[in-house]
């Protein structure tokens, strides 16, 4: 990841900024302040619809909890990702996941289904930055797109495969199994998010100069496969430093590389700012609201105290 970061460093370092210094005399506060307030809430939404997804999965587990309950073992998980140390959030997870009956296994079980489904959902909508970018005969790589839509048809053709996987490893098999229709709620909700999500990079994009309808596919299909290059790059927090990488190759194309390179930094930038927004507001008021049904659950009956 050093060595990533020292060699994007000496490539920026050799550009015409020009074009950078243009933009900024061309852009006043308002606009930008506009521009960055619609990133932020896109992404959000996005964001919202990654929560729905993995949702959807939990739900088959048949625990009996409430979505809020369900909720807090979701923004919990979801805010490890930015504290030093992946797995520091492990222990709590467990905790929780002990109070509501739902076993250490089963519940990494839920987070290695929803991992797979944003990992595959992600690098399906990212193959449509493919012709984009490259340009030509890239048709063949819409082929890539028929193990999502088989995965669609054949939900349990999941399930199999990480039974498989955990065979080849010599692990015990996953306790989590998803339906059929938890798997294409799961599916549909986090592909959804993916393209709303890329729409900031967008926003971004044509506000710096990109030609909106050259830019619409690298920016809103290359987001999820810059996303989930970061995501398979285990050493990255975050995808630190990958992510701004694979983007920055996409809008080079579309766009001047000393503009393209603030783009990437914002939507990073967008990013953190939008995930610590949604994780803590939602783990706050799922805190508040699983306090509140349960407080109201043993509170003693007014008519027997009396």
């Amino acid at each position: 990841m050093v060595g990533l970061a020292a060699g994007l460093v000496l490539f920026l370092r050799d550009q015409d900024w020009t074009p950078l210094r243009s933009l900024a005399q061309r852009l006043d506060p308002l606009q930008v302040t506009l521009v960055l307030g619609g990133a932020l809430l896109i992404n959000s939404v996005g964001l919202l619809l990654g929560y729905h997804s993995w949702q959807a999965l939990f739900a088959d587990l048949g625990a009996a909890v409430d979505r809020w309950t369900a909720a807090r073992l979701f923004f919990v998980g979801f805010l490890a990702k930015f504290v030093p140390g992946r797995f520091i959030a492990l222990p709590v997870l467990l905790r929780m996941g002990r109070e509501i009956d739902v076993g250490a296994v089963r519940l990494a079980g839920v987070f290695l289904l929803s991992w797979a489904v944003v990992a595959l959902t992600g690098m399906t909508v990212g193959l449509a930055a493919g012709p984009a970018m490259l340009g030509g005969a890239t048709g063949w790589l819409l082929l890539a797109v028929l193990p999502l839509v088989a995965l669609f048809v054949q939900p349990d053709l999941l399930n199999r495969g990480l039974a498989g996987s955990a065979r080849l490893l010599r692990r015990p098999p996953p306790q989590a199994t998803a339906s059929r229709a938890g798997i294409r709620r799961a599916i549909t909700s986090q592909s959804l998010s993916w393209l709303i999500s890329g729409h900031h990079l967008w926003l971004l994009a044509v506000t710096a100069g990109a030609p909106p309808a050259r830019s619409y596919l690298v920016c809103v299909a290359g987001f999820a496969a810059a996303t989930v290059a970061g995501l398979l790059v285990m050493v990255a927090p975050d995808g630190l430093g990958v992510r701004e990488a694979v983007l920055m190759v996409g809008l080079a194309t579309v766009m001047p590389v000393p503009v393209a390179a603030p783009v990437v930094l914002t939507s990073r930038l967008v990013c953190a700012l939008s995930e610590v927004t949604v994780g803590t507001g939602g783990l706050l008021l799922a805190q508040y609201l699983h306090r509140r049904r349960h407080g109201l659950r043993r509170s003693p009956d007014p008519a027997l105290t009396g």
